[in-house]
């Protein structure tokens, strides 16, 4: 087949692979855990990907994380970027008062970047004179 080899290296291929050694499951258990046929794992393998039902299926069966299962770059039993669980452990040290404050903080930031994007957005699509 044509466009089997260069597939091997698509994350969710690697990931599938991978959690066949790691479970010790087959394509077939595969295709029962996730309720579909087993020519559909076959059609994962072979697109590299996987519906959005069966991956929640799998995950939830096989004890990991959606987000890994689909290739991103997270922790296979958090699902948590390595950003992510650096900010978790810092924010965990915080007393409680300072957490609440870094929330805050958070929101505020998210909220000045949204009215940022929305003022460059309003002067750069400026409706055309009639």
């Amino acid at each position: 087949m044509k466009g089997k080899n260069h597939q091997i290296e698509h994350p969710q291929i690697r990931r599938l692979n991978e959690l066949m050694t790691l479970k010790g499951i087959s394509k077939a258990e595969m295709a029962r855990i996730a309720g579909v046929s087993p020519q559909s794992v076959n059609n994962w393998f072979l697109r590299g990907t996987v519906g959005k039902n069966s991956a929640l299926k799998l995950s939830e069966a096989l004890g990991v994380s959606v987000a890994w299962l689909l290739g991103e770059d997270v922790d296979e039993n958090t699902g948590l970027a390595p950003s992510e669980v650096q900010m978790l452990e810092l924010f965990r040290q915080l007393p409680p008062a300072e957490q609440e404050r870094m929330i805050d903080l958070f929101q505020l930031r998210l909220k000045e970047i949204d009215d940022y994007v929305e003022k460059y957005l309003r002067g750069r699509y400026k409706p055309s004179e009639e």
